[in-house]
């Protein structure tokens, strides 16, 4: 790859990191009482509608040119 050393070692930090928390999550989810779980994945299902949704408000922004572009 040509990325410098230290990028390479803090991109695979995180992908570690992400990693540990993917493999833990099942059985701390397995841990909870039923009725908190149930809300987690009521809670999940709807984020995930919301982000596949197209209906976002877009904020009204304004795009400007600076001279000499």
């Amino acid at each position: 790859m040509d990325a410098a050393d230290f990028v390479i070692e803090k991109l695979s930090g995180q992908i570690t990191a992400y990693e540990d928390v993917a493999d833990k999550m099942p059985h701390r989810m397995d841990q909870m009482p039923h009725d908190e779980r149930a809300e987690l994945e009521e809670a999940s299902v709807l984020l995930r509608r919301l982000r596949a949704g197209g209906n976002r408000t877009l904020l009204p922004l304004t795009v400007t040119h600076q001279k000499g572009q």
